[in-house]
């Protein structure tokens, strides 16, 4: 009868791990191509999952509105976020930023939904953090990530 049990508990145990979320590794994060901030450091930290940007002497650029790509005007910075090499599909990925939801956010190319995605978030004097949440597919654990302006970074005060 204890036999019994044991193979049970197992069975269950086994069962159980493989309802569960699935765990990926952590994005693979670099600044946008275009550098958008300026000249700033960059350092992204995979095992907290914080991207920081600036330092000391350092000044980020104000942009204007660009309502073709739908970004409002703010002092802001790009990342391009791509999924880890361990994820095997990102069909019905979401993300979440500053908790606002998305579902149609991964870049297309020629019609084909690719693994990346741009992040644009706007910094102040009062505001240096940027949360977002993505959760690759639907068999995936949520990971979150922070984006943080150094608070010794400057603000120019006009566009360029």
């Amino acid at each position: 009868m204890k036999r019994f049990l044991v193979i049970i508990l197992v069975f269950v145990t086994l069962l159980c791990a493989g309802c569960s979320s699935k765990e990926y590794s952590s994005a693979i994060i670099t600044r946008d191509e275009a550098n958008t901030g300026g000249d700033l450091s960059f350092v992204y930290d995979s095992h907290d999952r914080h991207v920081y940007f600036g330092g000391e002497g350092e000044y980020i650029q104000f942009y204007s509105a660009n309502e073709v790509s739908g970004l409002e005007e703010g002092y802001r910075v790009g990342i391009k976020v791509t999924a880890p090499n361990d994820v095997d599909s990102v069909e019905d990925a979401t993300l979440e930023v500053n908790s606002t939801s998305y579902t149609d956010f991964l870049e297309k190319v020629e019609g084909q939904e690719q693994t990346y995605f741009y992040i644009y978030p706007t910094f102040s004097e009062d505001s240096r953090e940027t949360n977002f949440k993505i959760t690759w597919n639907k068999n995936a654990k949520p990971q979150s990530y922070k984006i943080i302006l150094n608070e010794k970074t400057n603000f120019l005060k006009s566009e360029g």
